[in-house]
């Protein structure tokens, strides 16, 4: 049964849908409506993310007939990075970095809501920081903008004052599925790595959410799954060893960049004298240099995923990019910038297994015929060693690339990347977010 938690709200925490068919039927039509908005913003942003990468890319076409191109493009990244940042600081401090943190937060109560103007900065400033090629990825906008459609809908449901938590949970659900086509990980987003457990109205509200933002992203827009992959063989039952193995490399990997990135935040935090957005300018700057002379450096990584999925470069070129991306991603982060971790994980991933499964095709061919799994497997076995979410990220990644014949691998995978972190007491790294004082800023009660 619901509660009064004091406030005058009837909270959820039991997770059981409230008494009577009516408030019932209210929660599951409102999470419909979240997850419909979700899914038309989230889209649009996706679309409008697109725009921006052609535009800088013909940007790029221009400024190559310039005697210094490389600085101006590198001035523009510098400009639109402190812009989104300035948009952070000025309106918005809770729309930084992923938003997700924040959004754990306030649904384990550790602080109120504080959604003012975060959807609009979220928005654009999203938009600039990704387009102009700094590592975040779409998912930290599209949860967080999510979030906070569920939070206004859940306020206005009739009778149901404290609705807005489980309805703010179903809307992060569905901005993660929209930002990957994948309702199925949204969902589970929502019950795996937010709640932590499954009960009937959280279930029930974040499949609504995630099947009413995909049906829009889908039947509307006609968005196809994220990235095209060849057929993959099943990988030999014998060479399961290999992949456990390979999740255990990815949870090491997986540690050592979780720390440098909280180290970069709170080495960016502790220097006080430089202002956030120059801070944010002189990252840019850096990244948009990069960017002159290595294009798939930088940028959320989707391309150069799609790029490793259907190609097959040397060993070298992917330990090369990776590890440029390695160091780039944690810096883009600290720009205090709207963007997610999801996308840029997932790319240094697939770099890994890509490696790793061209190294082991040419030492054992029987035992490893296909080393694209291995980049494939690679993309959820990274994703876990750092959020320590791992059926979230197995069940998106197999969306994202419908890739099913790799299930039974990709399990293992997991296991190997959950198990190393775990012993190592490394903390998830939304946990250490929301947490660590370098990391997001975390909005005091109201």
């Amino acid at each position: 049964m619901d509660c009064d938690d004091g406030t005058g709200e009837k909270n959820f925490e039991s997770g059981e849908f409230p008494s009577g068919l009516r408030p019932a039927l209210a929660l599951v039509a409102s999470a419909a409506v979240v997850g419909a908005v979700t899914g038309l913003l989230g889209t649009v942003f996706l679309i409008a993310l697109k725009a921006g990468d052609r535009l800088r890319g013909e940007l790029c076409a221009e400024l190559e007939r310039w005697p210094s191109g490389w600085l101006a493009l590198a001035c523009v990244v510098a400009a639109a990075a402190a812009a989104a940042a300035w948009m952070v600081g000025k309106f918005a401090p809770n729309a930084k970095g992923s938003g997700i943190p924040d959004v754990e937060n306030v649904l384990r109560g550790a602080v109120r809501p504080h959604h003012a103007r975060v959807l609009p900065v979220k928005f654009l400033g999203g938009w600039l920081a990704l387009s102009s090629g700094l590592l975040l990825g779409r998912e930290g906008p599209t949860v967080q903008m999510g979030a906070v459609v569920g939070e206004k809908i859940g306020r206005r449901v009739p009778g149901q004052p404290g609705a807005w938590k489980p309805l703010m949970a179903a809307g992060a659900g569905a901005g993660l599925a929209t930002a990957f086509n994948a309702p199925v990980g949204g969902t589970i987003f929502i019950l795996e790595e937010v709640f932590r457990k499954v009960s009937p109205l959280t279930f029930t509200l974040a499949a609504t959410a995630t099947t009413a933002a995909v049906f829009i992203q889908r039947a509307i827009f006609h968005m196809p799954q994220d990235y095209a992959v060849s057929a993959v063989p099943e990988p030999p039952a014998g060479s399961v060893w290999a992949f456990l193995v390979f999740g255990a490399l990815a949870g090491f990997v997986g540690v050592a960049y979780n720390r440098l990135l909280l180290t970069t935040l709170a080495v960016s935090k502790k220097i006080r004298a430089v202002p956030t957005p120059a801070k944010a300018a002189l990252i840019g700057f850096a990244v948009g240099a990069v960017g002159w002379f290595a294009p798939g450096m930088v940028g959320g990584g989707d391309d150069l995923t799609q790029t490793i999925l259907a190609t097959r470069p040397t060993a070298v070129f992917f330990l090369s990019i990776g590890l440029a991306r390695f160091f780039l991603g944690p810096l883009s982060y600290a720009a205090g910038t709207p963007g997610g971790l999801f996308a840029p994980v997932v790319a240094l991933g697939a770099l890994l297994g890509a490696a790793s499964g061209t190294a082991l095709h040419a030492l054992m061919p029987g035992a490893v015929p296909c080393p694209l799994a291995f980049a494939v497997v690679g993309m959820a076995a990274f994703f876990t060693a750092t959020v320590r979410a791992p059926i979230t990220g197995l069940v998106i990644c197999l969306e994202m690339t419908g890739c099913y014949s790799l299930f039974f691998p990709m399990l293992a995978a997991c296991l190997g990347a959950y198990l190393i972190p775990t012993l190592l007491k490394d903390r998830p790294i939304y946990d250490a977010l929301g947490q660590d004082p370098g990391g997001d800023d975390r909005v005091p009660s109201r």
